[in-house]
């Protein structure tokens, strides 16, 4: 499939649709199927350094939105600047000072029902992760989340989605050759994690052969119909 842009990153995926951005800061929403895009209006905050992205849909109103969130620290103070694009209006909606005191820490956010999650600290690029913060996209507000009690060190937990959950995945240390892998459970009002699985790694591959702590575990953690699991690790020497 051809890309409407070059050198392009994914901001994220919703039904279908996906979020692109380029070198040259330009975004598209993307239609792989019919082979069609749309170039949004150009973002009206100047600054990509440490941006977080998240792109999701709005199913009560049919809207798709993708929000590009920059970090703002004045005098130790950290707060964001969040820009909102709505398909539907086709503009973008510009809001200050939110999550004061929050650092977002992975730079995709994960889309899970109808909300975009990141792990987050409460200071400027600490990566020990204290919480993980939501926002709906419908209701265009921020929420929180307490972590599972799965291990004393949180700077190896990850983002990630098994299925159409929201999970985590926890490694004690960088040379430790397994994980856990925790799947949100929502019943009704009732929100709890739980242990789904531990991944034995084979030899010589562990968490220190894996990606930065800012990005999530994988897009997906696909389990075929004899319950296997595909994980990417990086090649070898």
């Amino acid at each position: 499939m051809d890309s409407p842009a070059l050198s392009s990153s994914i901001v994220g995926t919703a039904n279908g649709l996906i979020c692109l951005y380029d070198d040259k800061r330009e975004i598209y929403i993307w239609n792989p199927t019919i082979s069609k895009s749309k170039k949004l209006l150009n973002l009206p905050w100047d600054s990509f350094f440490y941006m977080k992205y998240g792109f999701g849909l709005d199913e009560s109103r049919d809207d798709y939105k993708a929000l590009f969130i920059d970090d703002c620290v004045e005098e130790s103070d950290l707060s964001y600047v969040v820009n909102i694009y709505s398909l539907r209006t086709d503009s973008w909606k510009t809001l200050y000072d939110q999550l004061k005191g929050v650092f977002l820490i992975n730079l995709l956010a994960k889309f899970v029902n109808g909300k975009l999650y990141w792990t987050a600290s409460t200071s400027f690029c600490d990566f020990n992760v204290l919480k993980i913060i939501s926002f709906d996209v419908a209701d265009e507000t921020w929420g929180s989340l307490e972590l599972p009690i799965c291990g004393e060190d949180n700077f190896n937990i990850k983002l990630g989605v098994v299925g159409s959950e929201l999970s985590l995945i926890y490694t004690a240390n960088l040379v430790a050759t397994t994980s856990d892998v925790w799947i949100l459970k929502n019943s009704g009002l009732h929100v709890s994690w739980a242990k789904w699985f531990t991944i034995e790694y084979p030899q010589n591959v562990g968490i220190h052969m894996g990606s930065p702590t800012t990005y999530p575990f994988s897009t997906h953690l696909r389990h075929s119909t004899k319950g296997d699991s595909l994980l990417p690790f990086p090649e070898l020497y």
